[in-house]
């Protein structure tokens, strides 16, 4: 059981996570019009995602995983998640907003268009800007006997 000590520890993590992880916007000196190569794309935009929130990136707060010793800090260093699961950047919700208002999804590479610069995300590039690996780690340690279903019940 989670001692009350502990909750209010994660509820402060959390807030400093959502200080520390600041939308940050594009200058005004950009025009959010030419972030689209038609009129449709800004139509689509306008009608569609400019209302749309975009929540507060997550990311695992490291020190607060080794304080309380979670068990599954070893996991995620013998899967190499720790840089991605960690990685604080700025976020531009105006820009997300507008590579998901254009994004086509063509045999599974993902394709979007913003400041007429068009992206073309496949799965190689994909692992090659999140850093992951596309294969899996393989299971080390052991199961408990509390993790086993019983479907026949």
């Amino acid at each position: 059981m989670v001692e009350p000590s502990k909750k209010c520890k994660g509820s402060s993590s959390r807030s400093q996570r959502h200080s520390e992880a600041q939308e940050t916007q594009i200058p005004s000196s950009i025009s959010s019009s030419s972030m689209f190569s038609s009129e449709e794309q800004r139509i689509w935009y306008t009608n569609i995602f400019t209302s749309r929130f975009i929540i507060d990136p997550k990311f695992t707060d490291m020190d607060f995983f080794s304080n309380e010793n979670f068990e599954c800090i070893q996991a995620f260093q013998n899967s190499n998640l720790i840089p991605f699961i960690s990685l604080k950047l700025p976020v531009y919700s105006e820009l997300v907003k507008a590579f998901y208002s254009n994004l086509e999804i063509q045999e599974g590479t993902l394709i979007s268009e913003v400041y007429g610069i068009k992206m073309v995300i496949d799965q190689s590039l994909f692992y090659d800007l999140t850093q992951l690996s596309s294969e899996g780690v393989p299971f080390e340690g052991a199961l408990n006997d509390d993790w086993k279903f019983d479907f026949c019940a």
